[in-house]
C-alpha cells in the first residue's frame, strides 16, 4: 500500500509514523511546503519506506502528480485548502481523508459528493480525533436505537507536563484561533443556530487523571454532519463542547482581544502585515509549535459522546469515550496523538479497500466502529461504552 501524507506538521507527523509501522504500507510519500521541514523530519525516522516531495497544494497540478498511483492521501495541511486537496486527488483518481473541515468547509466539501462518485473514489471528511473518533463512537450509539433525540459531543484534556511553556501549541494554531473567535454553530430544535463562541460554560468530569474541567462550545464539524447523516433517526438536537481547567480559554480570548487572531492586513512603518501571521511567526520563533525537544509531553485528552433516544419504548442515553495521553517515545502530545493515529487507521482502511462507499463521507456513513475500536485499541485508544440497557452487537 502507497499513502500520501500531505502536511509534516504536529498532527502528520504522528500519522506517517503509525503509516511507517504498518506492515502492509509499503510506502510513505509525506509532502509539505516546507523543504527544511521535511528533511528534519525524514532524517529523524530513518526509514526506507519514507519518502519527501516539495508541493504547494494549491498547485492542483503538481499535487496530483504527487498522488498518482497512490492508494490513498492523507491530508493534514490547514483545513483552508481542504477543496484544493480534493480536486487534486480528483484528477488522480486516489482515495481522500482530511482531519475536519470547522464546519463551514465541511458543507463545502460535501458538495462534491457526485464528483467523487463519479471518480468511483471516496473522501472522508472529518477523521482525526474530533472529528473523527466522536462520528464514529455516535454511529455506534445511533445504531443501537430506534430513535435519536439529542447528541453530545464533549472534549477535555489537561497537560501536567513539567517545565511546559506558559502558552504551547500542540495542533493547528489557525484552527484553535479560528474556533475560539468565530460564531459556533449548534443544530437545536431542528434547526441551525448561530450563537456566540466560548459560551454556554459546561463543567465536566472526565476519567483521571483529568477530572473536572471548564467546556465551552466553539465552531466545529460534527454539527455540519450529525443532522444528516442520523435524519432517518428523527435527530433534533446536536452540540459540542470543549475545555480544560478553570479558566483556559481567557489566553485565546487576550489574543482576539487583542487582535491578534486576525488576518486582516495592518500597517506598521509602510510594511503590510497580518496579526495573525505576526503571531504564528513569534510563536515559531520561540518553539512553541510542540514541546521543545528537551520536554517530555504528559499531557492526556478525553472525547466524550452522548446519544439520547429509544429503544424499545424506553428512554435510553448512550455514553462512549476515549481517553488517551502523550506519545512519550515519539515526544508527541496526547492532541497529536490522538489525531494522528485515527487518521492514519483510516488511511489504511481506505488504502486496503475496507471502505467500499464512493463519494464524500463524514466518517459515520463509511467506517465499520467495531473494527475502528479494534485498531484504536491496538494503539492504547480504548474506547469505553457505558450502556443502561441490555444491547446486542
Amino acid at each position: 500500500m502507497k499513502a500520501v501524507v500531505l502536511g509534516g506538521g504536529l498532527t502528520g507527523r504522528c500519522a506517517v509514523r503509525d503509516l511507517i509501522e504498518n506492515q502492509r504500507v509499503t510506502e510513505v510519500v509525506v509532502a509539505d511546503i516546507e523543504r527544511e521541514r521535511l528533511e528534519n523530519f525524514a532524517a529523524g525516522l530513518k526509514s526506507s519506506k519514507l519518502k519527501t516531495e516539495t508541493v504547494d497544494v494549491r498547485d492542483h497540478e503538481r499535487t496530483a502528480a504527487v498522488l498518482k498511483d497512490a492508494d490513498v492521501v492523507l491530508n493534514a495541511v490547514q483545513y483552508y485548502f481542504n477543496i484544493d486537496v480534493m480536486k487534486a486527488a480528483l484528477q488522480a483518481r486516489t482515495n481522500y481523508l482530511d482531519l475536519g473541515g470547522l464546519f463551514h468547509t465541511t458543507k463545502k466539501q460535501l458538495e462534491l459528493d457526485s464528483d467523487f462518485k463519479k471518480a468511483k473514489i471516496t473522501a472522508i471528511v472529518g477523521m482525526g480525533g474530533v472529528p473523527g473518533i466522536s462520528n464514529v463512537m455516535a454511529r455506534w450509539a445511533v445504531d443501537r436505537l430506534d430513535s435519536v433525540d439529542t447528541i453530545r459531543v464533549r472534549d477535555g484534556w489537561r497537560d501536567f507536563t513539567l517545565n511546559a511553556p506558559r502558552f504551547v501549541v500542540t495542533w493547528s494554531i489557525q484552527t484553535l484561533t479560528d474556533e475560539f473567535s468565530q460564531p459556533a454553530i449548534i443544530f437545536e430544535n431542528g434547526e441551525y443556530k448561530e450563537i456566540p463562541a466560548l459560551t454556554l460554560p459546561e463543567t465536566l468530569t472526565l476519567p483521571s487523571p483529568i477530572g473536572e474541567v471548564e467546556a465551552f462550545t466553539t465552531l466545529h464539524s460534527e454539527i455540519a454532519t450529525f443532522p444528516s447523516s442520523f435524519k432517518e433517526k428523527g435527530i433534533k438536537n446536536v452540540n459540542w463542547k470543549e475545555g480544560s481547567l478553570k479558566g483556559w480559554q481567557r489566553d485565546y480570548e487576550l489574543l482576539a482581544a487583542l487582535g491578534l487572531t486576525s488576518q486582516k492586513e495592518i500597517t506598521i512603518e509602510n510594511a503590510q502585515i497580518s496579526p495573525r501571521q505576526f503571531l504564528l511567526k513569534l510563536l515559531a520563533d520561540r518553539n512553541l509549535f510542540g514541546h521543545p525537544e528537551d520536554i517530555i509531553p504528559n499531557d492526556w485528552e478525553c472525547s466524550r459522546v452522548n446519544v439520547i433516544g429509544t429503544k424499545r419504548g424506553k428512554s435510553v442515553e448512550l455514553q462512549l469515550e476515549v481517553l488517551f495521553s502523550a506519545k512519550q517515545e515519539w515526544k508527541m502530545s496526547c492532541a497529536q496523538y490522538g489525531v494522528g493515529i485515527p487518521a492514519s487507521i483510516a488511511a489504511q482502511m481506505l488504502g486496503a479497500n475496507q471502505i467500499e462507499s464512493k463519494g464524500v463521507l463524514p466518517p459515520e456513513k463509511c467506517i465499520n466502529p467495531a473494527e475502528f475500536f479494534r485498531e484504536l485499541q491496538k494503539r492504547n485508544m480504548q474506547v469505553n461504552i457505558r450502556a443502561p440497557i441490555e444491547l446486542t452487537e
